[in-house]
């Protein structure tokens, strides 16, 4: 991810839990997006540790504009 891809576009961190969307924060920097992203992604990790159950998928994505930057997904099975 770029800096230059931040710039003027406004920006989300998205989390997902099987496929339906449980958390939408909107950021304004590059700096907080950077903040904000690498927690989702911990969220994510934890939930999965906590429940012990491969059955759910969680997915956390970093958007600019319509473009996805960067995602974290687990895999359930």
């Amino acid at each position: 991810m770029e800096a230059s891809d931040l710039k003027r576009l406004p920006s989300r961190v998205l989390i997902f839990r099987d496929e339906q969307q449980v958390i939408a924060e909107d950021v304004e920097t590059e700096l907080a997006v950077r903040a904000r992203f690498a927690p989702a992604t911990d969220l994510c990790k934890t939930r999965g540790d906590k429940t012990h159950d491969d059955a759910h998928t969680d997915r956390a994505e970093l958007h600019a504009g319509s473009r996805v930057l960067d995602r974290w997904s687990s895999t359930g099975t």
